[in-house]
């Protein structure tokens, strides 16, 4: 499976709440028979401008110290779900 057809999978999975990289990369290895690396997911989610990294998962025993366990949403989520600055009166 080609990178610009992963990164149109996970947009439309990661399109109603955030993932981390392990959901996304289990479930693009279930969508096609091919195995990616989750290293590789890592590097095309960052290479996407519609796709964010907010956050980092840090719990024991997840994931090695080679691949970070990060949260991932669209950009489009992001700034639906962005918090509003208070109104100076």
């Amino acid at each position: 499976m080609e990178n610009d057809q992963i990164r149109n999978l996970i947009r439309k999975f990661i399109s109603e709440r955030p993932r981390n990289t392990a959901e996304i990369s289990a479930w693009v290895n279930s969508q096609d028979s091919s195995q990616t690396p989750r290293s590789d997911i890592a590097s095309i989610l960052e290479m996407d401008a519609d796709i964010v990294r907010i956050g980092t998962v840090r719990r024991s025993g997840i994931a090695g110290k080679e691949y970070p366990l990060s949260e991932w949403a669209t950009d489009e989520w992001v700034a639906y779900h962005e918090r509003k600055e208070p109104r100076k009166e």
